[in-house]
């Protein structure tokens, strides 16, 4: 699915700019459509990032305040100041970048690719980490968002473990496996990929993909100076939905936690939950234009 109408949805609770670039033809995301958003400071510098080094592709951009850009079924929404997906909660608390929930990149061009970031001095987290699904190392983007890089090992055929080398996803980290799972098959709507035990499993939704990272999976190791990888941040799935305000009473009425109230730009409305480990999840109902 093209993301031409996501700009509209996460929007910027004002007018498009004049400058708006698109790449495809608008396209209003299905209702079992899921994506991934970062908290950018300087979007063209992001989208620099992005498709100069990662080999994303510019799917639209508006300005200054928010950009589209996609790698094979992940599609990425980079939210800049001004756009309605970078509001402050009603606490005050600012949406920054950072955190540990991240975009995992599935390469086949593994030790040249880190060769080639280092060489731009793009500032790597970790060392690489070696498990039963192959090789993984994190880096960060110009605001400190993290991506990880990952070569599947030898002979891997899972769709978790051994995708297409032009493959991407999203990593959450969580406490308790069969509780996570729970969460997003009952709740959310996510269908089980995989699950290996109380390490690690992978659900998904439309076409993205969520890797929940347990205890002990390599997904979830300290740093080098003992950083511990922990749930929660501000980088999040959005999930597109046609029952919204029935699902935020279902929610509601379970108990789940809720960060702000409903926010609406021109594009729709939009609310942020998080599921039993912190991790947050955006809703979003498209406007009828």
């Amino acid at each position: 699915m093209k993301i031409i109408l996501i700009l509209v949805m996460l929007a910027l609770g004002g007018c498009m700019a004049d400058d708006t670039k698109s790449t495809s033809a608008p396209a209003s995301p299905a209702a079992t459509s899921a994506v991934a958003r970062y908290q950018v400071t300087d979007v063209d510098r992001a989208v620099r990032f992005y498709t100069e080094r990662l080999g994303f592709a510019l799917d639209l951009q508006a300005g200054a305040e928010f950009a589209a850009v996609s790698r094979g079924d992940l599609h990425l929404l980079l939210s800049g100041p001004g756009s309605s997906g970078a509001r402050p909660m009603p606490d005050g608390r600012a949406q920054v970048a950072g955190g540990w929930s991240r975009v995992v990149l599935y390469v086949d061009d593994f030790a040249e690719l880190i060769d080639r970031l280092r060489a731009a001095g793009t500032p790597f987290r970790n060392d690489i980490e070696r498990g039963m699904g192959g090789a993984q190392i994190q880096i960060e983007d110009p605001d400190g968002n993290p991506v990880e890089l990952h070569e599947a090992s030898e002979g891997s055929t899972s769709a978790a473990a051994g995708p297409a080398a032009t493959s991407a996803v999203v990593r959450y980290q969580i406490t308790d496996v069969d509780r996570a799972v729970r969460f997003y098959t009952e709740r959310l709507g996510f269908a089980l990929d995989l699950q290996a035990g109380a390490e690690f499993a992978a659900v998904s939704r439309g076409d993205l993909h969520l890797l929940l990272s347990g205890p002990g999976s390599s997904g979830a190791r300290p740093m080098p100076d003992g950083r511990a990888q922990v749930a929660g941040g501000w980088s999040r799935v959005v999930l597109y939905v046609d029952d919204f305000a029935e699902i935020i009473d279902r929610l509601r009425a379970a108990g789940t936690p809720f960060r702000n109230d409903i926010e609406r730009g021109m594009g729709g409305a939009q609310i942020q939950i998080e599921d039993p480990d912190g991790n947050p999840v955006e809703l979003h109902e498209a406007s009828e234009s």
